[in-house]
C-alpha cells in the first residue's frame, strides 16, 4: 500500500483505512519489534509495542495529514523507534544488562565464520557495482530486488510507465552479469 493509496482510502473512510493499513504491515511491525524485545519482552510486551507503533502511525497521519515519501520506511522507523523504547522501559525495569555478547548468534566452527565473510564481501561487491550502474537503474534495482517492489510502483516513484522500469531493469541486470563475469562470478555456476 502506497501513501497515495492509504491517503485516498482515508478520505473516504478513516476507520477503513486504518483496517487495511494495520493488515498490510502487520507482520513486518511484528518482525521489527520481535527482533529488538525478543531478548528481554514477553509476547505481551511485543504486542503491546506492535499496538503503540500502529497508534503512532495513526497519530501522526491524523495531525500531518500525510506522509512524505515511503509508507513502510515511515512505519518501519516508527516501529524501531517504539521497541527500542520499550526495550529500554523493560531492561530499566529487570535491572539486568543486556551484553552485546548475548544478543549475536555464535559461531560453530572456522568455516562458518569463513562462509560468512565470503557472503560479506560478495554483498559488497554486488552493492558496489549495482551503484555503479548509475541512476536511476541502480536504484531501480534495489527497489525491485531488495525491497520486493513491482514495477508498478518503481514506475510511480520516477515518474515513468512499468513497462520502461521493466526494461531498465532487465538492461541493468544484463549489465551487472557482464560486470560479475569480470569479477570472476559465473552465474551459471551458482557461485553467488
Amino acid at each position: 500500500m502506497t501513501d497515495n493509496e492509504y491517503r485516498t482510502m482515508y478520505e473516504i473512510s478513516p476507520q477503513k483505512a486504518q483496517t487495511a493499513l494495520f493488515d498490510e504491515y502487520l507482520n513486518y511491525v511484528y518482525a521489527i519489534v520481535y527482533n529488538k524485545l525478543r531478548s528481554c519482552g514477553n509476547r505481551e510486551d511485543i504486542e503491546e509495542c506492535v499496538g503503540d507503533t500502529f497508534s503512532a502511525v495513526f497519530i501522526s497521519y491524523d495531525r500531518e495529514g500525510k506522509f512524505n515519501g515511503d509508507l513502510k520506511g515511515f512505519i518501519g522507523t516508527v516501529a524501531s523507534r517504539k521497541a527500542v523504547q520499550m526495550f529500554r522501559r523493560l531492561s530499566a525495569k529487570s535491572n539486568s544488562t543486556v551484553y552485546i555478547e548475548d544478543e549475536t548468534t555464535e559461531f560453530a566452527d572456522s568455516q562458518r565464520i569463513e562462509e560468512n565473510a565470503e557472503r560479506l564481501e560478495i554483498r559488497s561487491l554486488l552493492l558496489k557495482l549495482i551503484k555503479s550502474l548509475g541512476e536511476p537503474e541502480s536504484t531501480m534495482v534495489i527497489q525491485k530486488y531488495y525491497y520486493n517492489m513491482n514495477s508498478t510502483e518503481i514506475a510511480q516513484k520516477h515518474s515513468m510507465s512499468p513497462a520502461v522500469v521493466r526494461v531498465k531493469c532487465s538492461r541493468a541486470l544484463k549489465k551487472l552479469k557482464e560486470l560479475l563475469l569480470k569479477e570472476g562470478y559465473d552465474l551459471k555456476e551458482g557461485n553467488i
